[in-house]
């Protein structure tokens, strides 16, 4: 009888490890990339960061810079035991565990001048708080990064054991039961998802419907009043506040030190009729009941979320033609922007074509002498809606269907500020100079608005985009593409530390975007120091003085302090 052997390894199955040696359970070219791009996520970006979302920069940086690098290695390890028949060197695991630990102590050490970056940021801009604790960055890092990864895993044993239990049943090959456990996984994902999204819609539609803390407003001009040809409880909760909001009489005459007339608001909710267009037609029907179409102006406003009409820009309107405006605007979603930028884009963009539409309309339905001057606006996802009237049609499509515009904040995807900005033959990419700023005049600061020192025509429109509004620059271009807003010279507030680097500055800049519009007057997402200003300049009020900016500017930051 012949004497057992040890079974030697076959060119196509690898060798076993060395006894004691256990190979380390990650990737450690992903652990050098996630090394690296936690280093990145140290840099600065468009605005400061606070602890919480320094972590969140790390974390998303470091783990899609881990899954490259793990994909790399995996790939690499597959085409060298298939295709070359070559198990994984002894030396490896050791190897793997040094590399790891060396890119965690590099990085690590890499925090302090991080830190260093945020604090410089935090004094520049005024923005209040101040950057993490580089040892809980640190530690939040790894446990951040630990708990994705474990939780990828946890995904992808799901599928695999989807994939075993179709194998049970079916003798299909093991790449159908792959792809069919993947899809199996990436269908329960969705699934999860949809039904978060349902639930967050009760939870929203029940706050669309609370009226805790308001008054049915009484006057004729006034949407949802008893003369009123939209009821009070179909507004919604934002609209109810944009009816019975903005400034009174005395404060409207309190800036401009003249007389004043009472401003038109007119708003309406998603049950106030059924479908956009019936909406747009109500409220139509209720600007002419009060008067609308015999003001000077008429001003139509896209909401900016869930039904919000920005209470800053529509007071600036009404102090600087001293009340005669008429305001008309309707809701098109209950959900807040974070969602709403995600799924309501193609509402927004309906909306906003619809309103306008059917207010241009109605205007032009009247005698040339008694029309009303139209004006939009909107604000973030209310500037993507907002322009939807004009797109495609360059500087004529505003100048030929309406007096004037003003867009705060259009994120980056807005198709009619990507027409009217490649018009640019001159100036920084984040305050571009279109045909001499004849119509059209980008202010990353009010001194923008002077921008350039010629003359600017009777019809006006104002893009006002902070040189650190994330919602402004963020894009899928940034992926691939270095922006020009990083060229020299670079816009007020923007880091001279900030650099771009590929796919790493589209992760930060999105990171940037939840907390921008929490920033102080004039950075990020916030518009109050320009506004009225750039209402001024839209409008052109008759005898219009500095001095009444200035009551404007206290009367506006004095509305905010008291909300």
């Amino acid at each position: 009888m012949r004497h057992n052997q040890a079974v030697k390894p076959t060119k196509s199955s690898p060798a076993p490890a060395r006894e004691g040696i256990r190979p380390p359970s990650w990737s450690g070219v992903g652990v050098a990339l996630g090394a690296f791009g936690y280093i990145a996520s140290m840099t600065p970006s468009l605005l400061p960061r606070s602890l919480m979302t320094q972590l969140i920069a790390s974390v998303l940086v470091s783990m899609t810079m881990y899954a490259i690098g793990a994909t790399i290695q995996g790939t690499i390890r597959a085409i060298r035991v298939s295709v070359f028949h070559r198990a994984e060197p002894s030396h490896k695991p050791r190897l793997r565990l040094g590399v790891s630990v060396a890119a965690f102590l590099i990085a690590a050490a890499t925090t302090f001048q991080g830190a260093s970056w945020q604090r410089a940021q935090f004094a520049e801009t005024g923005v209040p708080g101040g950057a993490g604790n580089p040892f809980l960055v640190v530690i939040g890092t790894v446990i951040g990064c630990s708990l994705v990864l474990y939780a990828s895993r946890g995904v992808r044993r799901l599928g695999r054991g989807v994939a075993t239990r179709i194998g049970r049943h079916a003798r299909w090959p093991f790449a159908i039961r792959t792809v069919l456990g993947g899809t199996a996984v990436v269908a329960l994902t969705g699934l999860l998802v949809m039904l978060g999204f349902a639930g967050s819609t009760l939870v929203f539609d029940y706050a669309n419907n609370s009226t805790k803390g308001q008054t049915q407003p009484t006057s004729t001009l006034r949407s949802g009043s008893p003369a009123s040809l939209i009821s009070w409880d179909s507004l919604g909760n934002q609209g109810r506040a944009f009816v019975s909001e903005g400034p009174t009489l005395s404060a409207i005459s309190n800036v401009t030190l003249d007389s004043a007339v009472e401003p038109i608001r007119i708003y309406a909710g998603l049950e106030s009729a059924d479908g956009l267009q019936a909406q747009a037609d109500l409220a139509v029907a209720d600007l002419a009941r009060a008067g609308g179409f015999e003001r000077a102006s008429i001003i139509v406003y896209t909401p900016s979320t869930n039904g919000l009409v920005d209470p800053t820009a529509a007071a600036a309107a009404e102090y600087v033609v001293s009340g005669d405006v008429a305001s008309v605007s309707m809701q098109y979603t209950v959900l807040p922007s974070f969602m709403s930028i995600i799924l309501s884009q193609s509402t927004a963009l309906d909306s906003g074509k619809i309103l306008f539409d059917t207010v241009r309309t109605a205007v032009d339905q009247l005698p040339q002498a008694k029309r009303p001057k139209i004006y939009v606006y909107g604000e973030s996802l209310g500037a993507f809606g907002s322009q939807e009237p004009f797109a495609g049609m360059g500087v004529d499509g505003l100048t030929q269907q309406a007096d004037g515009a003003l867009w705060a904040g259009p994120p980056a995807n807005s198709e009619y500020w990507q027409e009217i900005s490649a018009l640019s033959d001159r100036g920084p990419t984040w305050q571009p100079i279109v045909q001499n700023g004849e119509v059209f005049r980008f202010g990353a600061d009010t001194e923008g608005l002077r921008e350039p020192d010629s003359p600017w025509g009777p019809q006006r429109a104002v893009y006002l985009q902070n040189a650190t509004d994330p919602v402004v620059w963020w894009s899928p271009n940034l992926i691939s593409q270095r922006p020009g807003w990083l060229s020299e010279p670079r816009g007020p507030d923007v880091p001279g530390a900030m650099t771009w680097l590929p796919l790493i500055s589209f992760e930060l800049v999105f990171v940037d975007m939840p907390a921008a519009g929490a920033m102080p007057p004039g950075i990020g997402h916030n518009y109050l120091p320009d506004i009225g200003p750039a209402w001024v300049s839209v409008l052109q009020p008759s005898g219009w003085t500095p001095a009444n900016t200035v009551r404007m500017q206290a009367a506006l930051e004095s509305q905010i302090a008291e909300k």
